[in-house]
Parts: structure tokens; sequence; C-alpha cells
């Protein structure tokens, strides 16, 4: 499942010009640990 999700991200990623994919993908990392900090 996770496997499944990452593929479809990065081949979303691979249709965006690199810096909208990095600020998306930061973002999205950026937004992950801020929840799990949240949910400690």
């Amino acid at each position: 499942l996770i496997g499944t999700v990452v593929a479809l991200w990065l081949g979303i990623g691979a249709t965006l010009p690199i810096d909208k994919s990095l600020t998306l993908g930061l973002f999205q990392i950026d937004s992950t640990v801020k929840y799990h900090d949240v949910g400690i």
C-alpha cells in the first residue's frame, strides 16, 4: 500500500517542474513531521 502511494507520488512529481515537485515534497514531509509531533 505504501509502495503504491510512493509510486503515485513520484509519478505525479515527475510530471511537475523540479522546483514545484521539491516544494510539494518538502511541504508533505514537513506536514507529516508536524502531525507526528502533535500526535506525540
